[in-house]
């Protein structure tokens, strides 16, 4: 897939991966990104981004970014921050379909979770983040730990794999400095 010709800023990046804003051409490659659990197509796409994403990031209470490969442009993913009254973010993270367990695909989502969870308790104040993994995408768990995140819930057996079923962790972490004045 190759991204968008627009100059667009990258907003997070770590060398490999970055976070930009969506733009209307991201229709197109809305399989790469898009969080639903069935395909959507480019003009179902391009209307769902028309809808969504109106509102600026100050007062929005969904905040989507696009995960770009820096070195070529392409969209390979997307991440969804939820706020909840500016104080939970639920992070719903896209990469890798049609095989989001694949080790390919959850190094992207950790390179994800290792931008989007400091700036959630840096710049967004955020009180906790938190994030859904099943329990067999070691790599992403790995990265959430080393991020401080813990499991605070375990639903047994949630996730139809091809192998058989899998738990699901939410996994938490408490901003230990939110609400205070030197934050």
């Amino acid at each position: 897939m190759s991204g968008s010709s627009w100059p667009v800023a990258i907003y997070l990046q770590d060398g490999r991966f970055g976070l930009r804003a969506p733009v209307p051409e991201d229709a197109e490659y809305a399989g790469a990104w898009y969080e639903g659990a069935f395909p959507i197509s480019a003009e179902a796409a391009r209307e769902h981004l028309t809808e969504h994403e109106t509102l600026p990031w100050g007062i929005n209470p969904t905040i989507r970014l696009i995960v770009v490969e820096l070195d070529t442009g392409s969209v390979v993913g997307g991440v969804l921050v939820e706020r909840q009254n500016n104080r939970v973010g639920k992070i719903v993270i896209v990469a890798g379909r049609p095989d989001p367990a694949s080790e390919a695909a959850q190094r992207v989502r950790a390179a994800v979770l290792r931008m989007v969870v400091p700036w959630m308790m840096g710049e967004l104040n955020l009180m906790t983040a938190v994030i859904d993994v099943p329990a067999d995408e070691t790599v992403v768990i790995e990265a959430a730990r080393e991020l401080g995140l813990v499991e605070v819930v375990r639903l047994r057996e949630h996730i139809a794999r091809p192998s058989g079923r899998v738990d699901l962790l939410m996994l938490e972490r408490v901003n230990r400095r939110w609400g205070r004045a030197d934050a």
